[in-house]
């Protein structure tokens, strides 16, 4: 692998693993989201946890900032698509796994999104689009991310290279981009059947 692409991925992990939504948390609320909620160290959990909506948004909104900053400064490393993918990619990563957290993160959404507005917005509207859909029928917040992450990738095979074109943010062919989304979604979804195991074993007498 050449190493623009390695030194992007792995900037992007040092981006994406700094843990700005969990001393966030612990600066207004002294908590500990690991021990607290879900144990997830994102923007949902965030909220719970503090009884603070803007709490929440503003974790969210800080894990955005690192997929973003991670996409775009992949971009300024080699000015190519794999770059700025493998460098969101590795944000990602470090989120759901940061090293400073003992690899308990979180699952990897909102910093996929705000890196997304670099590379491409094809993912992002199918991905909301299937998530409304079945939360609308009462299926579970982590049943609804699961589902979406899983079929959002074979919906965009099926969708023609023309409605991907004109969402697109980077210079990635649609052949490209279908292929990120593949690996995207395999990240993303790690880490929610990770949670989804944790979930079930805690139900067992």
């Amino acid at each position: 692998m050449p190493f623009p692409l390695v030194l992007g991925f792995l900037g992007g992990y040092l981006v994406g693993s700094l843990p700005i939504g969990y001393f966030l948390v612990k600066w207004r609320s002294r908590l500990d989201m690991r021990s607290a909620g879900s144990g997830n160290v994102g923007a949902l959990n965030a909220g719970v946890v503090t009884g603070s909506a803007g709490t929440g948004i503003a974790v969210g909104v800080s894990d955005g900032a690192k997929g973003l900053v991670a996409a775009l400064g992949g971009w300024m490393l080699g000015g190519t698509f794999w770059i700025a993918a493998l460098a969101l990619l590795g944000s990602v990563v470090g989120h759901n796994y940061p090293l400073w957290l003992k690899f308990r993160g979180g699952r990897g959404l909102a910093t996929a999104c705000g890196g997304l507005f670099v590379l491409g917005l094809a993912y992002t509207i199918v991905w909301c689009t299937l998530w409304t859909v079945l939360k609308s029928t009462k299926k579970s917040v982590l049943v609804s991310n699961i589902v979406a992450t899983v079929a959002t990738p074979a919906i965009l095979f099926l969708l023609p290279e023309h409605a991907i074109v004109a969402v697109m943010t980077s210079a990635a062919t649609p052949s490209e981009f279908r292929i990120f989304a593949l690996g995207l979604s395999a990240v993303l979804y790690l880490r929610h059947h990770g949670v989804w195991k944790e979930r079930r074993q805690e139900r067992k007498p």
